[in-house]
């Protein structure tokens, strides 16, 4: 994986089994879950539930593994152990990279699905 890669298309590939079809549906069900952990994570920071914290970033987490996504997945990894360490305050600061890099795989995944994976 090149370093401007967002995610590693060959690591994705045999996760998926080389199933190109069953990639594109990883892929669209990421594209759809992967927000919403995001907003649960945003949520439970809101509510100072630093337990959910963890939880919604740990399911996120095992979503970006899926993807080889090194950038996403070190700030999930980031941000579960703040949740599990109950430090609201690392948490806090660590969303907004989360939330960057979460949006980036996003796009990148689009985008690999709409060129038909020319990642």
């Amino acid at each position: 994986m090149s370093a401007d890669q967002v995610f590693n298309l060959d690591e994705a590939l045999v996760r998926a089994d080389h199933d190109l079809e069953l990639f594109q549906t990883m892929a669209a069900l990421f594209m759809e879950h992967g927000p919403k952990d995001l907003a649960e994570i945003k949520t439970a920071l809101a509510a100072h539930e630093a337990e959910a914290v963890g939880r919604f970033a740990h399911r996120l987490k095992g979503a970006v593994l899926q993807f080889g996504a090194s950038a996403a997945l070190e700030a999930a990894q980031q941000m579960e152990q703040a949740g599990k360490q109950g430090d609201m305050a690392a948490a806090a600061s660590l969303y907004n990279e989360l939330e960057i890099q979460l949006s980036r795989l996003v796009d990148a995944l689009r985008q690999a699905v709409v060129k038909g994976l020319a990642a």
